[in-house]
């Protein structure tokens, strides 16, 4: 099976480097972005994602990302971020990279993770370029200043479309991807750039591919291992099978909590941007 397979891959291998995407989240009532359903299919929407729209339109810009940062502080790490965390405690080298913005698999306690587009739980000021942790959504709707030089241009500490990743951030996740021996794909399309990248970078280095998605991605032909399903349930049996492999008794685990069901969760997200949305028009 391919969860053995995998399994032998990351038992075999010293380093290893994961690009994580939205569907990692989606468990924990987090939106994906393209599949069905995902905010970016959510009319109206789209247009926040974007640079440009910051310039266009600051005030509705503030106040549809301050809804975004509320729901997100609220949110809890799934099995999926607990599982990358634990991994990091079974072999010797992994550097876990991410496209999310929802801080997680720092709640779950992974470190040194590379947020590539960012955090929601940041804010940056435009002028000064201070970052600080994310301010209230009533602070932020009012267009609250920055705390370091007081200009009123405070935004989420993301990466929006039309402007360049942290090239600290970027460059790190390169050499990651072209120092490792496997590279995981986990609930990433993998068809945002430059991020999509990182996997033909291992893979032309000689790194073993694994993919972990719900749905088939355009870098399926490449891997050495896929499976299509949920990340939540398909990452803690891989660890699982390390741990048990290893003779480790027991690792640290996650909180016992209820985590709502992605399919429960996901809809109260997306139906509070779509109130506020109805409200903006």
């Amino acid at each position: 099976m391919q969860v053995e397979k995998i399994s032998a891959l990351f038992d075999a291998a010293e380093r290893i480097a994961v690009l994580s995407g939205a569907g990692l989240s989606k468990a924990s009532g987090i939106p994906t972005y393209r599949d069905n359903g995902g905010l970016w299919t959510q009319e109206g929407i789209i247009r926040f994602s974007s640079a440009a729209e910051l310039k266009k339109n600051p005030e509705g810009f503030r106040d549809f990302w301050a809804a975004r940062q509320s729901e997100i502080k609220v949110a809890q790490a799934n099995p999926g971020h607990f599982a990358l965390a634990r991994l990091q405690l079974l072999r010797p080298a992994v550097t876990l990279m991410t496209q999310n913005v929802d801080g997680l698999l720092m709640k779950a306690e992974a470190t040194g993770v590379l947020e590539l587009h960012g955090s929601l739980l940041r804010d940056r000021c435009g002028s000064c370029r201070a970052v600080f942790p994310s301010l209230d959504e009533a602070s932020l709707a009012q267009g609250s200043r920055c705390p370091s030089c007081g200009a009123a241009t405070v935004r989420p500490d993301v990466v929006l479309f039309g402007e360049n990743l942290d090239a600290r951030i970027s460059n790190a996740a390169k050499q990651a991807a072209k120092s490792s021996e496997v590279f995981l794909l986990v609930g990433t399309s993998a068809v945002v750039y430059p991020a999509a990248d990182l996997a033909k970078l291992a893979v032309a280095q000689g790194a073993k591919l694994v993919i972990i998605n719900l749905e088939p991605t355009p870098l399926d032909h490449l891997a050495a291992a896929v499976i299509h399903g949920r990340t939540e349930d398909t990452l803690p049996r891989i660890i699982e099978l390390m741990t048990s492999e290893a003779g480790i008794v027991r690792l640290p685990s996650e909180p016992h909590r209820q985590l709502p069901s992605a399919d429960a969760a996901q809809p109260s997200v997306l139906a509070s941007l779509s109130r506020w949305l109805s409200r903006r028009n």
